[in-house]
């Protein structure tokens, strides 16, 4: 905070909003979208003032966030691209096998993981390895919902309502119920 005038001190206390202090006579602010820079230069001769400058940029980075989709810390919500370890294809969601000794089987796992302030957190959904192709199928979607559930509501997730993944098809509108006899299907 030794580059930013005591002035607006209290304007930047709680979010920077991408602006810095470069020189004495104005703010950049800061914005990147897909490659192309949204920000700009905010003189304080054209605003009048360090004060309205810093306020003009502040109001137009807000306004880029919600333009683009972005979170109240100025993150994108929603990721296209893929984890390197990710062997689902998919950013925050893995498959894997494990066996568990006391029952004597194989499962397969797969795991939505997600961050709450900096803290990793996972959610896994198991079935047996053995297990029809509906199963599988079911555990994945899931999986994939509930990571998706977080990118979109951020820091307001709540993953609760999937502790009911066993009995409703929470990736489809108005979670509609499982048939009765979905797992005592074999194929």
């Amino acid at each position: 905070m030794a580059n930013i005038p005591e002035d607006v001190r209290d304007l930047l206390a709680d979010s920077k909003y991408g602006i810095t202090f470069p020189c004495t006579s104005g703010c950049q602010m800061r914005f990147i979208q897909d490659g192309k820079d949204y920000g700009g230069f905010y003189a304080y001769k054209g605003w009048g003032g360090v004060r309205a400058a810093v306020e003009a940029a502040i109001s137009r980075n807000i306004q880029l966030r919600a333009r683009f989709n972005r979170s109240s810390n100025g993150r994108r919500k929603l990721r296209s691209t893929s984890n390197p370890r990710s062997n689902t294809g998919v950013l925050g969601v893995s498959k894997n096998s494990y066996y568990d000794k006391r029952r004597e089987q194989a499962f397969v796992r797969y795991t939505a993981s997600w961050r709450i302030k900096s803290k990793p957190k996972s959610k896994a959904f198991h079935v047996k390895l053995d297990a029809c192709g509906d199963h599988h199928f079911h555990a994945l979607r899931t999986a994939l919902a509930f990571r998706k559930a977080w990118e979109l509501q951020g820091d307001q997730f709540d993953p609760a309502p999937f502790s009911l993944w066993k009995s409703k098809r929470l990736y489809e509108p108005g979670h509609p119920p499982l048939p009765q006899d979905f797992w005592e299907r074999t194929k």
